[in-house]
């Protein structure tokens, strides 16, 4: 059992170190593409193209979320040593995201004749050059190509605990496809052309994971006679149909705000967003590493341990996304608008408190992610499907009603009041009682995290003061200095207040095994 615990524990910091470094080189790329992407094509641009992937998102519904459902189902046959059940369930996924690609993209072509309707300036885009309808289906090939090509086969190196072999080849294909678009938006300025850019990197992308899963497990991809059972079919459609519900939530609650800011106050104000929600996504994507990287130790642990060893980690997991999304939160809050006045100009800075709902939300963030990859890896998904359905009403009506007297900040308002009402009301409870068996009561959970808020609101506040008096209106120094003073603030002050808890103790251990894994790699070079 100490082994199958240090393989899982070394798989996660594999994992990590992999997905966590592969999405810093991609969060510097993007930064750059941006601002080549605002400096050669402008604010209209940036706005249809944050506007068409929301909708796109959205029709990525479709999955139907068969990606948790079957990785679920995974993680027990790997972990026995089935290569059947495996490939009977592989089998199974190549038809599902096959079909999902094909409806994505009839779905997608059905959408054309209502862009009029859901971009408020859609009449000066054909003065400006812009042919959104053509645009538009180049989002739809992108989208469909994510689940064709073979996609559904880095599903079982994932479900293995092997990502990290898929993010190491995605480096390269990473540097190819950012280093492809900045030449060309500098040769070419064409919106057209850098999407198609999108498409193929997309395609070699799947391409080269499937291939690195054919060689890894050829014995997974063979010809294989047997199907799934009726019975299990169904079971499976019925997690995939609480799933879905899910995923409405998640698309929603986040993908809807462009497409309302659009209707409601323009593409030049989506734009802007836009470069908050950079902030947002990066962060979102950089952390989500860090969960996607253990999800498949995880569902290990999950699938193999005792109640009280699965309750502690689940502890750990929140205090670490405490602290991770905490201080991101609040980075956005007090450093956004500084570093984008430095980083593209004032013009495209959203006044105050604008920054703080963003870094609030990256904050509710962090805490759904944690409350979700336990409810996933537990396989607790029918028993609170209400929950998304309230969160989508509540979303959208909130939000509808707000922007139209706070403009953009009802938006925000809205998300936030969703992730309250729904998400920490109703997916604790839950999960304290289905995932743990009511092992601790969920008023802990409540009270743990109410004082970790109190504590972040505390630290933000005396960030705020010290960065807007202490080398303010320097430039980039200033920026740098300020990101450096909340990166610190925020973990040395649940380092020394939480310094003798088990779960600091714990990601301390985690950190230097890191450190030192990473050490030893540098010293054989």
């Amino acid at each position: 059992m100490a082994k199958k615990t240090q393989s899982r524990t070394i798989n996660s910091i594999r994992n990590v170190v992999t997905g966590f470094g592969g999405q810093m080189l991609a969060t510097i790329l993007r930064f750059v593409v941006r601002t080549v992407f605002i400096k050669t094509l402008g604010k209209s641009y940036l706005g249809i193209n944050g506007l068409f992937s929301d909708i796109l998102t959205m029709l990525s519904l479709t999955e139907l979320g068969f990606d948790t459902a079957i990785n679920f189902k995974l993680y027990e046959p790997l972990a026995k040593g089935d290569d059947k059940r495996v490939r009977v369930l592989m089998k199974f996924y190549k038809k599902a995201y096959r079909a999902v690609g094909s409806v994505i993209l009839i779905l997608g072509i059905c959408l054309i004749p209502t862009l009029p309707f859901i971009i408020k300036d859609y009449d000066s885009l054909a003065v400006l050059g812009i042919n959104a309808s053509l645009i538009f289906m180049l989002h739809i090939l992108r989208t469909a190509s994510s689940y064709l090509f073979f996609a559904y086969r880095s599903a079982v190196v994932k479900a293995d605990q092997k990502k990290y072999i898929l993010d190491i080849a995605g480096f390269f294909v990473t540097i190819a496809t950012n280093v492809t678009k900045i030449i060309v938006l500098v040769f070419y300025k064409d919106f057209m052309a850098y999407t198609a850019t999108v498409i193929v990197f997309n395609i070699l992308q799947n391409i080269v994971n499937a291939v690195i899963a054919q060689k890894m497990y050829p014995q997974f991809f063979k010809h294989e006679d047997d199907d799934l059972s009726k019975e299990e079919i169904m079971d499976m459609m019925k997690d995939c149909g609480a799933l879905f519900v899910y995923k409405v939530n998640n698309v929603v609650v986040k993908a809807t705000d462009n497409t309302v800011i659009s209707a409601f106050i323009g593409l030049a104000t989506v734009g802007m967003y836009s470069n908050y929600l950079l902030f947002y996504t990066t962060i979102r994507s950089l952390f989500d590493k860090v969960y996607t990287a253990i999800k498949a130790s995880m569902g290990n642990l999950f699938a193999t341990e005792s109640i009280d060893k699965k309750y502690a980690f689940f502890k750990i997991m929140n205090f670490m996304a405490i602290v991770l999304f905490g201080t991101a939160g609040v980075g956005v809050a007090v450093c956004a608008d500084e570093l984008i006045t430095v980083w593209v100009g004032g013009d495209y800075v959203i006044p105050q408190p604008f920054a703080i709902l963003i870094g609030t939300e990256i904050l509710f963030h962090g805490l759904k992610i944690n409350l979700g990859q336990i409810r996933n890896v537990s396989g607790v998904f029918r028993q609170m499907w209400f929950r998304p359905v309230l969160g989508v009403i509540i979303n959208l009506g909130v939000s509808i009603t707000l922007v139209q007297i706070y403009g953009i900040y009802g938006v925000i308002i809205g998300t936030i009041t969703a992730d309250i009402l729904t998400n920490f009301m109703v997916d604790p409870s839950v999960i304290h009682k289905y995932s743990f068996n009511n092992y601790r009561p969920v008023s802990d959970y409540y009270k743990t995290n109410l004082k970790y808020l109190a504590i972040l609101t505390a630290v933000c506040t005396a960030d705020f003061f010290i960065c807007r008096t202490f080398l303010a209106g320097y430039g980039w120094l200033s920026v740098i200095v300020h990101v450096i003073i909340v990166g610190c603030s925020v973990p040395l002050c649940f380092i020394l207040l939480y310094r003798n808890a088990n779960e600091c103790q714990y990601l301390i251990r985690t950190i230097r095994r890191v450190l030192n894994l990473f050490v030893k790699r540098i010293k054989r070079i």
